[in-house]
């Protein structure tokens, strides 16, 4: 396989991680803090675990994805463009399943932080459609011919 497939193959597993890391974080957060034994203070908990998720993986996963989009752009490969669409769609399927846990969320956790990041990533799962879209209708340019 080619570096392009790697590098999809890659921003998919760091898709999977922040939906998966989020959506645990959002369930930690059903239980009342004051109901535990550890030392949490619920005022200032999800704000630094949600911006540590993002940076340790959905940019690093957005960043591979771009790369693998601006090494096939020219020539287009339905196999990446078909994986940046999967990326989208498992971040906004997650997105969607994280924004139906904010309900269930004990009110000391609940942030801003907290409340915009679902629908943030699930307004920025549409350009990895777009792209992956686009990766798929690219048509490789056909040799020149020469008769003399």
């Amino acid at each position: 396989m080619q570096l392009e497939h790697w590098l999809c193959l890659g921003s998919i597993a760091f898709f999977v991680l922040f939906v998966l890391v989020v959506s645990s974080l959002y369930i930690f957060m059903f239980d009342d803090p004051n109901t535990s034994n550890l030392p949490i203070d619920a005022d200032n908990f999800a704000n630094p675990k949600l911006l540590q998720f993002i940076s340790i993986t959905i940019a690093p996963g957005g960043i591979l994805a771009a790369v693998a989009f601006i090494l096939s752009k020219y020539y287009g490969s339905k196999k990446i463009g078909a994986m940046l669409i999967v990326d989208g769609i498992i971040l906004l399927a997650g997105m969607a399943f994280v924004q139906t846990l904010i309900g269930n969320i004990a009110e000391p956790y609940i942030t801003d932080t907290v409340l915009i990041l679902p629908p943030l990533f699930m307004g920025l799962s549409i350009p990895v459609f777009i792209f992956g879209i686009r990766l798929m209708k690219v048509r490789k340019p056909r040799p020149k011919k020469e008769y003399f």
